[in-house]
Protein backbone atom coordinates (compact mmCIF):
# COMPACT_ATOMS: atom_id res chain seq x y z
CA UNK A 1 0.00 0.00 0.00
CA UNK A 2 2.81 2.34 0.88
CA UNK A 3 4.32 1.71 -2.52
CA UNK A 4 1.03 2.44 -4.30
CA UNK A 5 0.65 5.74 -2.44
CA UNK A 6 4.23 6.71 -3.23
CA UNK A 7 3.75 5.81 -6.85
CA UNK A 8 0.59 7.91 -6.99
CA UNK A 9 2.35 10.87 -5.46
CA UNK A 10 5.22 10.51 -7.92
CA UNK A 11 2.79 10.35 -10.84
CA UNK A 12 1.03 13.54 -9.73
CA UNK A 13 4.36 15.28 -9.27
CA UNK A 14 5.48 14.30 -12.76
CA UNK A 15 2.20 15.58 -14.25
CA UNK A 16 2.57 18.91 -12.42
CA UNK A 17 6.15 19.28 -13.64
CA UNK A 18 5.13 18.45 -17.21
CA UNK A 19 2.32 21.01 -17.10
CA UNK A 20 4.67 23.66 -15.74
CA UNK A 21 7.19 22.90 -18.46
CA UNK A 22 4.56 23.19 -21.19
CA UNK A 23 3.37 26.53 -19.81
CA UNK A 24 6.94 27.82 -19.71
CA UNK A 25 7.58 26.78 -23.31
CA UNK A 26 4.33 28.40 -24.43
CA UNK A 27 5.23 31.64 -22.66
CA UNK A 28 8.64 31.73 -24.29
CA UNK A 29 7.09 31.10 -27.71
CA UNK A 30 4.62 33.93 -27.27
CA UNK A 31 7.31 36.35 -26.08
CA UNK A 32 9.34 35.61 -29.22
CA UNK A 33 6.43 36.23 -31.57
CA UNK A 34 6.18 39.47 -33.50
CA UNK A 35 2.72 41.02 -33.58
CA UNK A 36 1.86 41.75 -37.21
CA UNK A 37 -1.21 43.81 -38.20
CA UNK A 38 -3.76 41.82 -40.16
CA UNK A 39 -3.43 44.01 -43.26
CA UNK A 40 0.37 43.72 -43.26
CA UNK A 41 0.19 39.97 -42.78
CA UNK A 42 -2.26 39.64 -45.66
CA UNK A 43 -0.04 41.78 -47.89
CA UNK A 44 3.02 39.70 -47.03
CA UNK A 45 1.24 36.46 -47.92
CA UNK A 46 -0.15 37.88 -51.14
CA UNK A 47 3.31 38.97 -52.31
CA UNK A 48 4.27 35.32 -52.61
CA UNK A 49 0.99 34.08 -54.08
CA UNK A 50 -0.62 34.10 -57.49
CA UNK A 51 -3.35 36.39 -56.12
CA UNK A 52 -0.99 39.34 -55.77
CA UNK A 53 -2.53 42.77 -56.42
CA UNK A 54 0.16 45.47 -56.64
CA UNK A 55 -2.27 48.35 -56.21
CA UNK A 56 -3.79 46.87 -53.07
CA UNK A 57 -0.34 46.10 -51.68
CA UNK A 58 0.76 49.71 -52.21
CA UNK A 59 -2.35 51.05 -50.48
CA UNK A 60 -1.52 48.79 -47.54
CA UNK A 61 2.03 50.06 -47.10
CA UNK A 62 1.69 53.67 -48.31
CA UNK A 63 0.62 55.36 -45.06
CA UNK A 64 1.86 52.70 -42.64
CA UNK A 65 5.41 52.19 -43.94
CA UNK A 66 6.32 54.13 -47.07
CA UNK A 67 5.40 57.67 -46.04
CA UNK A 68 7.05 57.41 -42.60
CA UNK A 69 10.23 56.07 -44.21
CA UNK A 70 10.39 58.85 -46.81
CA UNK A 71 9.68 61.54 -44.23
CA UNK A 72 12.52 60.29 -42.04
CA UNK A 73 14.95 59.69 -44.92
CA UNK A 74 14.39 62.95 -46.83
CA UNK A 75 17.51 65.13 -46.86
CA UNK A 76 17.30 68.87 -47.65
CA UNK A 77 18.23 69.32 -51.29
CA UNK A 78 21.01 71.91 -50.74
CA UNK A 79 22.84 69.64 -48.29
CA UNK A 80 22.24 66.48 -50.30
CA UNK A 81 23.43 67.98 -53.58
CA UNK A 82 26.63 69.12 -51.86
CA UNK A 83 27.27 65.63 -50.49
CA UNK A 84 26.69 64.09 -53.91
CA UNK A 85 29.10 66.52 -55.54
CA UNK A 86 31.72 65.72 -52.92
CA UNK A 87 31.39 61.92 -52.83
CA UNK A 88 28.29 60.22 -54.18
CA UNK A 89 29.21 56.89 -52.59
CA UNK A 90 29.08 58.47 -49.13
CA UNK A 91 26.10 60.76 -49.72
CA UNK A 92 23.55 58.56 -47.97
CA UNK A 93 21.83 57.01 -50.95
CA UNK A 94 20.58 53.48 -51.49
CA UNK A 95 21.14 50.94 -54.24
CA UNK A 96 18.51 48.35 -55.11
CA UNK A 97 21.22 46.00 -56.40
CA UNK A 98 24.63 45.73 -58.00
CA UNK A 99 24.84 47.96 -61.05
CA UNK A 100 21.81 50.02 -60.01
CA UNK A 101 22.02 53.81 -59.74
CA UNK A 102 21.99 55.54 -56.39
CA UNK A 103 18.54 56.42 -55.06
CA UNK A 104 18.09 59.50 -52.87
CA UNK A 105 15.13 60.89 -50.94
CA UNK A 106 15.10 64.66 -50.74
CA UNK A 107 12.97 67.68 -49.93
CA UNK A 108 13.22 71.26 -51.10
CA UNK A 109 11.51 74.39 -52.26
CA UNK A 110 11.90 76.41 -55.43
CA UNK A 111 10.31 78.65 -58.02
CA UNK A 112 8.56 77.27 -61.08
CA UNK A 113 10.62 77.84 -64.23
CA UNK A 114 8.28 76.14 -66.67
CA UNK A 115 5.55 73.52 -66.74
CA UNK A 116 4.43 70.91 -69.23
CA UNK A 117 1.37 69.19 -67.83
CA UNK A 118 -0.34 68.75 -71.20
CA UNK A 119 2.07 66.00 -72.23
CA UNK A 120 1.53 62.40 -71.18
CA UNK A 121 4.87 62.51 -69.38
CA UNK A 122 4.11 65.82 -67.72
CA UNK A 123 6.60 67.64 -65.55
CA UNK A 124 7.30 70.83 -63.64
CA UNK A 125 10.78 72.37 -63.67
CA UNK A 126 11.84 74.20 -60.51
CA UNK A 127 14.80 76.44 -59.69
CA UNK A 128 15.95 75.11 -56.31
CA UNK A 129 18.84 76.68 -54.36
CA UNK A 130 21.90 74.47 -54.02
CA UNK A 131 24.44 74.42 -51.21
CA UNK A 132 26.36 77.31 -52.76
CA UNK A 133 23.23 79.41 -53.09
CA UNK A 134 23.06 79.09 -56.85
CA UNK A 135 19.83 77.70 -58.26
CA UNK A 136 19.77 74.23 -59.80
CA UNK A 137 17.04 72.95 -62.05
CA UNK A 138 15.01 70.12 -60.56
CA UNK A 139 12.47 68.39 -62.80
CA UNK A 140 9.45 67.03 -60.93
CA UNK A 141 7.56 64.31 -62.79
CA UNK A 142 3.78 64.62 -62.60
CA UNK A 143 2.63 62.23 -65.32
CA UNK A 144 0.15 60.81 -65.84
CA UNK A 145 2.90 58.64 -67.38
CA UNK A 146 6.02 58.36 -65.23
CA UNK A 147 8.68 55.78 -65.99
CA UNK A 148 11.30 54.36 -63.65
CA UNK A 149 11.32 52.62 -60.30
CA UNK A 150 12.77 55.30 -58.03
CA UNK A 151 10.07 55.06 -55.36
CA UNK A 152 10.26 51.26 -55.15
CA UNK A 153 14.05 51.26 -55.05
CA UNK A 154 14.10 53.79 -52.21
CA UNK A 155 12.18 51.48 -49.85
CA UNK A 156 14.32 49.01 -47.88
CA UNK A 157 11.32 46.80 -47.09
CA UNK A 158 10.52 46.22 -50.78
CA UNK A 159 13.00 43.65 -52.08
CA UNK A 160 12.95 41.46 -55.18
CA UNK A 161 13.21 38.22 -53.20
CA UNK A 162 10.06 39.07 -51.25
CA UNK A 163 7.88 38.64 -54.33
CA UNK A 164 6.80 35.59 -56.28
CA UNK A 165 8.37 36.74 -59.55
CA UNK A 166 9.90 39.65 -61.44
CA UNK A 167 6.55 40.73 -62.85
CA UNK A 168 5.07 41.26 -59.37
CA UNK A 169 8.15 43.21 -58.32
CA UNK A 170 7.88 45.44 -61.40
CA UNK A 171 4.16 45.97 -60.83
CA UNK A 172 4.86 47.31 -57.35
CA UNK A 173 7.17 49.94 -58.85
CA UNK A 174 4.45 51.08 -61.23
CA UNK A 175 1.76 51.07 -58.54
CA UNK A 176 3.88 53.18 -56.19
CA UNK A 177 4.48 55.75 -58.92
CA UNK A 178 0.80 55.92 -59.86
CA UNK A 179 -0.12 56.41 -56.22
CA UNK A 180 2.33 59.31 -55.92
CA UNK A 181 1.24 61.00 -59.15
CA UNK A 182 -2.41 60.76 -58.11
CA UNK A 183 -1.72 63.33 -55.39
CA UNK A 184 0.91 65.44 -57.16
CA UNK A 185 -0.67 66.04 -60.56
CA UNK A 186 -3.66 68.13 -59.40
CA UNK A 187 -1.22 70.52 -57.69
CA UNK A 188 0.97 70.76 -60.79
CA UNK A 189 -1.90 71.52 -63.16
CA UNK A 190 -2.52 74.89 -61.55
CA UNK A 191 1.08 76.09 -61.47
CA UNK A 192 2.61 78.87 -63.53
CA UNK A 193 6.15 80.32 -63.80
CA UNK A 194 7.15 82.17 -60.67
CA UNK A 195 4.98 80.16 -58.30
CA UNK A 196 6.80 78.65 -55.36
CA UNK A 197 6.54 74.94 -54.73
CA UNK A 198 7.68 72.67 -51.90
CA UNK A 199 8.34 69.01 -52.61
CA UNK A 200 9.50 65.74 -51.13
CA UNK A 201 10.52 63.08 -53.58
CA UNK A 202 12.98 60.51 -54.84
CA UNK A 203 15.53 60.69 -57.63
CA UNK A 204 18.15 58.38 -59.04
CA UNK A 205 21.59 59.21 -60.33
CA UNK A 206 24.73 57.26 -61.17
CA UNK A 207 27.17 60.15 -60.79
CA UNK A 208 27.42 63.75 -59.67
CA UNK A 209 26.34 66.42 -62.12
CA UNK A 210 23.52 64.48 -63.77
CA UNK A 211 20.10 66.16 -64.15
CA UNK A 212 17.92 65.80 -61.06
CA UNK A 213 14.58 64.21 -61.99
CA UNK A 214 12.30 63.73 -59.00
CA UNK A 215 9.31 61.46 -58.60
CA UNK A 216 7.28 63.41 -56.03
CA UNK A 217 5.88 61.92 -52.86
CA UNK A 218 4.46 65.26 -51.76
CA UNK A 219 3.96 68.43 -53.78
CA UNK A 220 2.36 71.63 -52.56
CA UNK A 221 2.19 75.27 -53.54
CA UNK A 222 3.80 77.71 -51.11
CA UNK A 223 1.48 80.66 -50.69
CA UNK A 224 3.42 82.78 -48.25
Amino acid sequence: MQTDKATGRDSKTRRRLASSLLLAVAALSLSACKVVPIAADRAARERLSGAFDAGRYVETVWDAQAQPHWTKAAAPFPELSARIDQNIDAAGGRKAGDGSPWTFVTSGEGAVVRTDTAARAGNVVLAVPGADGRAREVTVLVGPVVSGSALRDSLPFVAFNDFSNQIAYAEVGGALTRRAVRDARPVAEGLKPGDRVAFTGVFQTAKAGEPVVVTPIQLRRVTS
